[in-house]
């Protein structure tokens, strides 16, 4: 009875040693299995490792310091506004795609207040201009400044290295020492507009004048008759107060003197009332003149007055020309009288007769 016992133990230990086997290989498989995702884990942490360490390095440098540099205007003083006018080529793409130009942050500069700086296309290059006003004489440095803010290439940094610029001496330049004394302001502040709305009210006054002298024909002739009128007008009383002051003149006035100032008076006013040049007529040819002129169209009391003033005129002639001192060319007070009311009366009916003056 012990020996079945003990045999059927041992059948039974023998039964269950390949299930511990069995067991003990797929663990010892299991932790095989397990080990490559460990070391795939620790690859994966020392690739981002390193990664991480190249995203932390800084962009490489790049200062561009070949360039042409133009500074406007060409002579500079303090106190002056100027422009910097870089023009140069970099491999590195400095704009956006799309972008023509970008405003970069204004630098600080000493000696230098920098307005604005521009960064734009010029061709196959990019031009930088900067705008800003200078404060000392001399030579000013401008240290290199990082213009790729706006620069599609992270992997680069790049610096503009600007020449020096040379600030001239106003006083130098035009030799004064000495400042020179306020003046007044050429516009009284505060009329500036008045002048602007005036100078337009002007401008639109003559375009109006213009179309009306240049649209209406029976505007232009009354315009015309007005002027004619008035030239008329300011003859015929010219000739009356020029006689007048020849009687009342207290100047001592020879006859000669006395007869060339009525001839000349007279054939300027018959000249202008007529619009004829009588003024190298004879004392005949100007009757002759007028008849032919009139037509017929004055009255006989206009062609009276007519050769009235021709017979004055002989008369004025002979006393210049005849070189006669005695009876006959000497014109006492009373003569010169008489030819002056003569002449002003031929003017009055000259002028009754077309009613263009107020006598």
């Amino acid at each position: 009875m012990k020996k079945k016992l003990l045999f059927l133990l041992v059948v039974f230990l023998i039964s269950l040693s390949p299930s511990v086997f069995a067991q003990n290989g797929a663990s010892a498989a299991g932790a095989s299995a397990t080990n490559p995702e460990i070391s795939d884990s620790a690859v994966t942490s020392e690739l981002s490792d390193t990664s991480a360490d190249e995203s932390e390095t800084p962009p490489e440098p790049i200062v561009i310091s070949d360039m042409q540099m133009a500074v406007l205007p060409r002579d500079v003083f303090v106190g002056d506004a100027m422009e910097i006018r870089c023009t140069f080529g970099c491999e590195v793409a400095l704009l956006p795609d799309g972008a023509l130009s970008v405003d970069i942050t204004p630098v600080e500069i000493q000696n230098l207040t920098v307005n604005s700086i521009t960064l734009q296309r010029a061709g196959a290059s990019f031009m930088l201009s900067m705008v800003c006003v200078p404060w000392c004489v001399g030579s000013i440095d401008i240290p290199p400044f990082v213009i790729s803010e706006h620069c599609a290439d992270a992997k680069a940094s790049v610096s503009l290295d600007i020449p020096e610029i040379t600030i001239k001496s106003i006083v130098n330049y035009t030799g004064a020492t000495e400042l020179r004394s306020a003046k007044a302001p050429l516009l009284i502040p505060g009329t500036t507009w008045i002048i602007y709305l005036l100078s337009i009210f002007g401008i639109v006054l003559i375009v109006a004048l213009v179309v009306i002298l240049v649209r209406f024909r029976s505007f232009r002739k009354k315009v015309r008759t007005v002027i004619s009128s008035l030239i008329t007008v300011k003859n015929y009383h010219s000739l009356k107060y020029q006689m007048k002051k020849l009687t009342k003149s207290k100047k001592p006035v020879t006859d000669k003197q006395f007869a060339a100032v009525v001839s000349h008076l007279i054939r300027e006013y018959i000249s202008c009332r007529f619009a004829y040049n009588f003024r190298s007529e004879t004392p005949a040819g100007v009757v002759e003149a007028f008849e032919e002129l009139s037509k017929g169209l004055f009255s006989v009391e206009a062609g009276e007055a007519v050769q009235m003033l021709s017979e004055v005129l002989v008369r004025c002639d002979y006393v210049r020309f005849a070189g006669d001192d005695g009876e006959n060319g000497a014109m006492p007070t009373e003569e010169r009288a008489e030819i002056c009311n003569s002449v002003i009366n031929a003017a009055v009916c000259l002028e009754k007769d077309n009613h263009n003056a107020k006598v």
